[in-house]
C-alpha cells in the first residue's frame, strides 16, 4: 500500500473513532446542546493540522512536542472554562469537543489527501515511520 493511501486511511479511521466515541457518549441531544464547542474544535484542529503540515512555523521536533503539550493544556483549560461559564456537564463538553476534533481531522484529510495531494511534510513523516 502506498504511503499517501496509508496516511489517508489511518487518519480517516482515527477521526471516525473520535466522532463515534463523542457521539456515543452524549448522543445527538448532547451534540445539539453544545454544537458550538464541536465547531470550535473542528476549526482549531483543521488550522493546527494545516500549520503543521504546510510549514507555517518551522519548528524542530522539540518545539513541536512542547507545542503539543501546550495544546493539550489549553484544551483542558478551554473545556473547564466552558463548563464553568455555561453549566454544561463535563462529559458533554469533552465528548462534543472530541467529536469536533475527529470531524476536523476528517475534513482536513479530505481536502489535503483526497481532493488535493498530501503535503510533502506529512509524506516524509509517514515514510520515516514505515516498517
Amino acid at each position: 500500500m502506498s504511503s499517501p493511501r496509508r496516511v489517508v486511511l489511518f487518519e480517516y479511521a482515527m477521526g471516525g473513532v473520535w466522532v463515534g466515541l463523542g457521539l456515543l457518549n452524549v448522543g445527538l441531544t448532547g451534540l445539539r446542546e453544545a454544537w458550538w464547542v464541536g465547531l470550535a474544535a473542528l476549526g482549531v484542529t483543521a488550522a493546527v493540522r494545516y500549520a503543521d503540515e504546510h510549514g507555517v512555523v518551522s519548528w524542530d521536533e522539540w518545539h513541536r512536542y512542547a507545542a503539543a503539550i501546550v495544546g493539550v493544556v489549553a484544551s483542558v483549560v478551554a473545556c473547564a472554562v466552558v463548563v464553568f461559564l455555561t453549566g454544561l456537564a463535563v462529559l458533554t463538553v469533552v465528548s462534543v469537543a472530541l467529536a469536533g476534533t475527529g470531524l476536523g481531522l476528517l475534513v482536513y484529510r479530505t481536502v489535503y489527501g483526497v481532493l488535493r495531494p498530501l503535503p510533502e511534510a506529512r509524506l516524509d513523516s509517514a515514510d520515516d515511520r514505515s516498517v
